[in-house]
């Protein structure tokens, strides 16, 4: 073991004793003392090939750094005892190598850095979870003069719950690839381990299909702007890398404009101004009633799910609009002779596709909440994305759940409108009136409001009010992009996708059964804010820079250590 100068010592003794570590493991021993890691640390056990690149990754990236905090901590008790030793290595002790990246997959990791330096050691039930230490690991180490040091701990960490991401839309905005794997870079260094891609809707189709080539060359923006087989397999392999699983959605029947620059006789209502008829510009919707319309999304959801490895696959399901259909001469026909409402049709229209999902596609569908609020009943292995209504009204029912409420979780909001021509935005009197509120509080004239702040998010309680028998699965923040691309992804997403990723690894309690707060966080997020940008994310800025400099200086209140 290579012993450490005196004089080194001395000059070190005084490198903090514990780290800023995001999202917090469940359970964190320090022990006062850190190891300068060695000029030749080495990682054994890398008995995978994503664990191989995980290593290099990481390696890298350590070196490439060199982390020296932002944030000052108020608590000034950090002083650390450094190693008379060096740290050389780090030891992975993984149980199972192999197994299939998908949803309930192990991620819990343990990892002990003994305080005399020498070797660590990672042990971990599966190989993801050895990603998800290798992360933690990372963030034991910080720079000091020429050093860096690993700070000695001992960490027992697992998920609170298995599903943890990000729904990007790529449809309303084309994103290039390389965007969406800075995003799932991003993704791996908090945790997060899903890749929700919603990848069509009515604005635009870029998802190149063997079996339906004409959806993309006809619905997408340009030819420069379609997602090829050789693109989205590139995609969720390099998600697959980093422990993320990429979700493939085709929302529909509404949101399926796009499907009618190429098959125009399928889709109702599409030469309507969109005000009376759907969400957004542009109207339209599938034909539920024509066969050969269910026919092509066979070929579509067959293809997709056979494409995306995921047992997991997301139907869509929102925001259907009666008045469309009802333009439909022979729709309103059908509607008669069945006696049935435009919602029946719909429910029914559903019940069909999640049969096909489930039985011909052995995949296990998830289902945006609509049409289980307005009335379906649906198998109850069908996966309910809550937006609108409390988790609490569909566990009630069975089903399991993944929250993204946008009244916390849509990133895109607060960014002002978006539809051309509207006199709204002025304001006769320049000030707020009972008859001028639009501009004022509120929506501020925002297509959707308010910003969601990071402390908006993060004060999120996930277990609130849930009932059995189904279960909270998770969450995920939504990344709508109509006002949202590739140059400022970065920015909408990141730092507040880290808050939401504390909540659904860490959970919104601590082992102790106490509420996690944000006077507990808020050093940790804004350290790693500035962590992110080291590591290439142009995370926003979230408070200035003096108020990392200067603890609890810039506190809505005066802080208790003054």
């Amino acid at each position: 073991m290579r012993v450490l100068p005196l004089m080194v010592c001395s000059l070190l003794c005084l490198v903090e004793s514990k780290t800023y570590l995001f999202p917090i493991p469940q359970t964190v021993e320090w022990t006062g003392y850190g190891s300068i890691l060695a000029d030749q640390f080495t990682v054994e056990g890398q008995n995978n090939l994503y664990l191989h690149s995980a290593v290099d990754r990481y390696l890298r990236l350590i070196k490439m750094e060199k982390w020296k905090p932002v944030q000052v901590p108020a608590d000034n008790t950090w002083e650390v005892i450094l190693s008379g030793n060096m740290l050389l290595g780090l030891k992975l002790e993984v149980m199972n190598a192999t197994v299939k990246l998908d949803m309930g997959i192990d991620e819990s990791y343990g990892i002990y850095i003994p305080k005399e330096g020498g070797y660590g050691t990672i042990r971990a039930a599966t190989w993801v979870g050895a990603l998800r230490g290798l992360e933690t690991f990372s963030q034991l180490i910080e720079k000091n003069n020429n050093n860096l040091v690993v700070h000695s701990a001992h960490i027992e960490d697992a998920p609170t719950y298995v599903h943890r991401g990000i729904l990007l839309d790529t449809s309303r905005q084309f994103y290039p690839v390389n965007s969406i794997l800075k995003t799932l870079d991003a993704q791996a260094y908090n945790k997060m381990n899903v890749f929700h891609w919603h990848i069509t809707d009515s604005q635009s189709w870029p998802l190149y299909l063997e079996s339906h080539p004409e959806l993309a060359l006809l619905g997408a923006y340009s030819p420069l702007e379609i997602y090829h087989p050789e693109d989205v397999k590139r995609v969720i392999h390099y998600a697959e890398e980093r422990g993320i699983r990429v979700i493939l959605e085709l929302d529909m029947p509404a949101h399926t404009a796009s499907i009618g620059e190429s098959h125009p006789a399928f889709i109702t209502c599409r030469d309507q101004f969109w005000a009376n008829y759907a969400a957004e510009p542009p109207a339209g919707q599938l034909n539920p009633i024509r066969s050969d319309v269910f026919d092509l999304v066979k070929d579509i959801v067959a293809e997709g799910t056979e494409i995306f490895p995921d047992s997991l696959y997301h139907t869509g399901g929102d925001e259907i609009n009666d008045k469309c259909w009802e333009t439909d001469p022979d729709i309103l026909a059908y509607l008669n002779t069945h006696n049935m409402t435009t919602k029946e049709l719909w429910f029914q229209w559903t019940n069909r596709l999640l049969q096909f999902v489930i039985n011909e596609c052995h995949k296990r569908p998830i289902l945006w909440e609509d049409p289980v609020r307005d009335g379906g009943c649906y198998p109850k292995e069908t996966i309910v994305q809550t937006w609108t209504t409390p988790a609490s009204h569909y566990t009630s029912l069975g089903y399991d759940v993944i929250i993204s409420n946008y009244d916390y979780f849509y990133l895109d909001c607060g960014h002002g409108g978006w539809v051309g021509n509207d006199d709204r935005y002025v304001s006769p009197t320049q000030s707020e009136t009972p008859d001028d509120q639009f501009n004022y509080g509120g929506s501020g004239g925002s297509w959707c409001a308010p910003f969601k702040t990071w402390q908006r998010i993060y004060s999120y309680d996930m277990t609130y009010n849930t009932t059995s028998p189904g279960k909270v699965l998770g969450g995920e923040v939504a990344m709508w992009s109509e006002q949202t691309g590739p140059t400022v992804l970065d920015g909408r997403l990141w730092p507040r996708s880290a808050a939401a990723a504390e909540l659904y690894w860490s959970g919104s309690y601590d082992n102790q059964g106490q509420r996690r707060t944000l006077e507990s966080v808020s050093e940790r997020f804004y350290d790693w804010g500035y962590r992110l940008q080291t590591r290439g994310i142009l995370s926003e800025p979230t408070q200035p820079k003096w108020c990392a400099l200067n603890p609890g200086q810039c506190d809505l209140n005066p802080p208790n250590f003054i």
